[in-house]
């Protein structure tokens, strides 16, 4: 099987599991004015991550752990359906459906940070856990009939020199404020669905935009969605796939060009 039925065969295995389931210091990414589951991946037991490195786990859907040499770990959009199999010590939830965010998240996570502000008013989160910084730049969020304003958030995760977003359940391209806030982006967490977020052609715009050296695909939605994905970012970037879900990166092992990297995934 060439490379690209890989990369389709891979993401098959990531929709059929989402299915079936219902350096050192932290990094700045402010622009200089603005600084201050049967399943268990290897990276799941107890390796430490490598010094300058983080590690990076695909646990399914739009759920990411990263992972830092201190042992903090923050889990995107943590919900009730794709769970890592442990407690993160950081969670994010970009939006309040229930694919990306838990009712009931478990008492021992010490952060817990909300993408919208259940009082109605805009979400603000910037916390700093030993070696990692997590904050979130409020986006709006496309509802039948009309948009809610801030009701998404993405985050920007900050570790080891390297600044990594989670594009989220994102509805539109970014305004010079949110690109302001959002500062340098190294690894983009990206939506390749072209359905139920963006669509392809404002998702390409959006990573025009923040310019990521890594782009690693999330929230599949479908194989003719992902196909269409992989058509057009090989016209643009090489794409790869990993055989694994866990990666571990420094900032020296960013690509020189913008790529596409596919984690494996259930």
């Amino acid at each position: 099987m060439g490379g690209f039925g890989r990369l389709l065969a891979a993401a098959a295995v990531a929709l059929a599991g989402w299915q079936a389931s219902g350096g050192g210091a932290a990094a700045s990414c402010y622009p200089v004015a603005r600084a201050p589951g049967g399943f268990m991946p290897a990276s799941f037991r107890i390796a430490a991550v490598k010094a300058n490195h983080v590690r990076i786990d695909f646990v399914g859907h739009s759920t990411f752990v990263v992972e830092s040499p201190e042992g903090v770990r923050v889990a995107t959009d943590y919900n009730d359906y794709v769970r890592p199999p442990f407690l993160p010590t950081i969670v994010t939830m970009n939006n309040a459906h229930d694919t990306h965010y838990s009712y009931a998240p478990d008492e021992g996570i010490a952060h817990v940070l909300r993408g919208w502000d259940p009082a109605g008013g805009v979400a603000r989160h910037n916390v700093s856990v030993k070696d990692v910084r997590v904050r979130n730049v409020p986006t709006n969020l496309a509802e039948w009939g009309g948009k809610w304003r801030n009701g998404n958030s993405m985050f920007v995760i900050e570790s080891q020199g390297l600044c990594i977003v989670h594009i989220s359940h994102l509805h539109h391209v970014l305004s010079e404020d949110q690109l302001r806030d959002l500062g340098r982006i190294d690894i983009a967490f990206a939506p390749i669905d072209g359905m139920w977020t963006m669509s392809h052609q404002e998702l390409f715009e959006v990573l025009g935009q923040i310019k990521p050296m890594l782009v690693i695909p999330m929230h599949y939605g479908s194989m003719g969605g992902v196909q269409a994905f992989v058509q057009r970012a090989r016209a643009k970037w090489k794409v790869r796939e990993h055989g694994s879900p866990s990666i571990e990166l420094s900032f020296r092992d960013l690509p020189r060009q913008t790529e596409v990297l596919f984690l494996a995934g259930r």
